[in-house]
């Protein structure tokens, strides 16, 4: 006979699934995608004990952190069992800490943390991972692997690197090409990692240079602001 998971077996997989599923489904344009997921059955129909999803994120201040947070709370909507804590989201560090802290307090089942920072929220994961609470830690990743069960997000590297040579191919016959970067926050691991990709590709082709960059917030005010002044600075160039 198949062996199938209890319902309380199946809370942390649902709840790093469906992080996963956000990631990938923010990258989509096909608006079916979240149609066809909300209309699959659960792999358990049958309610099983009450469980709490803490969920702590930066504040929402563009559309993907937006629509991590509109389809968290959609998926939970699902599970009459499950309930969904989500804190206000903050940018600020201690702050995020201190709801984080919170949840720890309140004894949640699972906590899902989208860290504003990830190398200064590592240790109020760990405090969490002690107090026997599992950790997804989604996108801006912990320093230490100890301080989640697991972790979701992107190829930052891969990311940059395939940015570098789709630009690189489309200007390789072009003499003396200039490129600008227009990048997210610097002190996040992934910004660097997707320059650092980016630049590496870059070495494949002589004849391009990048020849300014400027670090944004990831918000549209931001990006509007520094690319305002890469245009003043130069006045000429190939890509973005």
């Amino acid at each position: 006979m198949p062996q199938f998971p209890s319902r309380r077996g199946l809370l942390f997989g649902t709840a790093a699934v469906s992080a996963g599923t956000l990631l990938v489904g923010c990258t989509s344009n096909d608006t079916g995608d979240k149609a066809a997921a909300d209309k699959q059955p659960a792999a358990d129909d049958k309610p099983g004990k009450e469980v709490t999803i803490g969920f702590a994120g930066p504040q929402a201040d563009h559309g993907w952190l937006n629509a991590i947070n509109d389809n968290a709370k959609s998926r939970a909507e699902r599970y009459e069992d499950v309930t969904l804590e989500i804190t206000e989201g903050s940018n600020d560090t201690a702050q995020q800490i201190g709801q984080i802290e919170t949840l720890i307090n309140k004894k949640v089942d699972v906590l899902v943390v989208l860290p504003a920072d990830g190398k200064a929220l590592t240790q109020v994961g760990l405090k969490a991972m002690r107090a026997g609470i599992p950790v997804v830690n989604l996108d801006r990743i912990f320093n230490s692997p100890q301080a989640y069960r697991c972790w979701i997000g992107g190829d930052n590297y891969g990311m940059g690197l395939n940015a570098g040579h789709y630009i690189g191919e489309k200007l390789k016959d072009k003499s003396d090409a200039r490129v600008i970067e227009l990048a997210g926050l610097d002190n996040l691991e992934l910004t660097k990692q997707r320059t650092q990709g980016f630049d590496d590709a870059l070495k494949n082709y002589p004849n391009i240079k990048k020849v300014a960059r400027q670090a944004a917030e990831f918000t549209v005010e931001s990006g509007q602001a520094k690319m305002a002044q890469l245009l003043q600075a130069q006045s000429k160039f190939d890509a973005l």
